[in-house]
């Protein structure tokens, strides 16, 4: 009887990728994916040790993991990805329950951990390779929707001061345009409808041996598949936003006029502290080459409160901007202050309760802002990706509009009669607008 693997992958979507990587390394193997942790021979538990609420997490994880193996209900336990990348003595120390380790760079070590581990045998990865997987790599899809991540890079070369990717992940190395393409090819083949181009910077994306401009190359040869579909880009820096990759997104039949754009802040003071590239000028530079390329477009954002050294002043200064700009969509992320970074070690740390008040404030203005921008969409028909039923009322369906990332934006809940299928696009008449979200009927 062939033995059965669980993955557990709490973290980023970049995480889930690798997941889903390892996944099908031990898929080919020929572990079969179990329904429940519970029924599973092997599971891997993917961590993330970005920040410190997710380190928490992870461990958390691992440890609900570790009971089921101390109960009978698994066989052996891996323990892979960024947080033993990061602490791999002090974790293999810390939790002997755990058979093997693989750090975030040797995913693909996951066959060799395995076949030792039911030999009996311990494994710890060295931690020294940088694995990136491509179109051959073997992917077992975890996400039953029609929207699916794609992995266009790997590393970072920025180094903000409060960051631990660089060192976590490595150096930032692209795949080729080739490579994409082939996989975005096979994807749309297989059905999927949305196509989420990620990397911790996607507008970093480059071949040395191909054109100057890979990025924009690469979104206009997605572009010419010729497969109904959305492309949605993801992580791009406002330094490298450039006209032509703004055209291409503005140009294109099937790139969503869509792009998250994290900036983290916009007080040029608080940006030199972060080690960020380029300043408020930039950033202000490259809003406005999208706005005015783009005239439709949803722009996402992420800015960070509590750094160090951020003032009433500053803040104030963010506040006012996000109250101008008037993102489409804006996460907040209160600073963690994570070992071995130089933020870390910087004087004028902010208090928690200051932290979550500007918090607090930041997610007041922009739920008005959401609000007010969801309700000027009321009474216009939008193309839908329908993605599930509700699970209360089967007249309700639930789907997103091209201005929402899945996961982390709004949703649309669709009134019908006659359903149409799930992960198919449809025509929506919006009917009702609330802070986050849409209703909307089928025309």
């Amino acid at each position: 009887m062939s033995q059965k693997v669980w993955v557990e992958s709490p973290g980023c979507t970049k995480n889930a990728v690798d997941s889903e990587v390892m996944l099908g390394f031990l898929t080919a193997r020929g572990f079969v994916p179990a329904e429940e942790p519970e029924q599973a021979d092997l599971i891997v538990v993917n961590t993330c040790g970005f920040i410190g609420p997710a380190t928490e997490e992870s461990i958390e994880t691992i440890l609900e993991m570790v009971k089921l193996k101390e109960s009978g209900a698994c066989k052996k336990i891996v323990v892979a990805g960024c947080l033993y990348q990061r602490y791999k003595e002090k974790l293999s120390e810390e939790l002997p329950e755990v058979d093997a380790f693989i750090g975030c760079r040797e995913l693909n070590m996951v066959v060799e951990a395995a076949d030792d581990i039911f030999e009996g045998k311990k494994y710890r990865s060295p931690c020294v390779s940088d694995f990136l997987y491509d179109h051959q790599t073997p992917r077992a899809l975890l996400n039953g929707s029609g929207s699916v991540y794609v992995k266009i890079a790997e590393g970072c070369d920025n180094r903000c001061t409060y960051c631990t990717i660089p060192s976590i992940r490595g150096r930032y190395r692209s795949r080729t345009t080739d490579s994409v393409l082939r996989e975005v090819r096979s994807l749309l083949q297989k059905g999927f409808r949305e196509i989420n181009l990620i990397a911790q910077d996607t507008t970093y994306f480059r071949i040395p041996e191909e054109r100057e401009e890979c990025l924009t190359t690469l979104l206009r040869e997605i572009d010419h598949i010729r497969k109904k579909k959305w492309v949605r880009l993801m992580y791009a820096h406002p330094v490298r936003i450039t006209n032509a990759v703004a055209r291409a997104i503005g140009d294109s039949r099937s790139i969503c006029h869509y792009i998250d754009m994290p900036i983290q802040h916009i007080s040029d003071d608080i940006l030199k502290a972060m080690g960020r590239a380029g300043n408020s000028d930039l950033i202000q530079r490259a809003i406005h080459i999208l706005r005015a390329e783009i005239p439709d477009l949803a722009l996402r954002t992420t800015v960070m409160v509590g750094f160090p050294g951020e003032t009433d002043k500053h803040f104030a200064e963010l506040f006012e901007f996000v109250r101008e700009a008037r993102f489409a969509r804006l996460g907040v992320f209160k600073y963690s202050k994570e070992p071995g970074t130089p933020a870390a070690e910087m004087r004028r740390q902010v208090s928690a309760r200051v932290k979550e008040e500007r918090y607090e404030a930041l997610m007041r203005e922009q739920m008005l802002i959401s609000r007010e921008l969801n309700e000027s969409l009321v009474g216009r028909q939008m193309e839908v990706l329908v993605e599930e039923a509700d699970e209360n009322d089967p007249n309700i369906l639930i789907g997103r509009t091209y201005r929402d990332a899945p996961e982390v934006d709004g949703v649309v809940r669709i009134s019908c009669h006659e359903r149409p299928p799930l992960n198919s696009f449809t025509q929506v008449l919006i009917t009702e607008a609330h802070d986050y979200d849409l209703e909307g009927k089928i025309l």
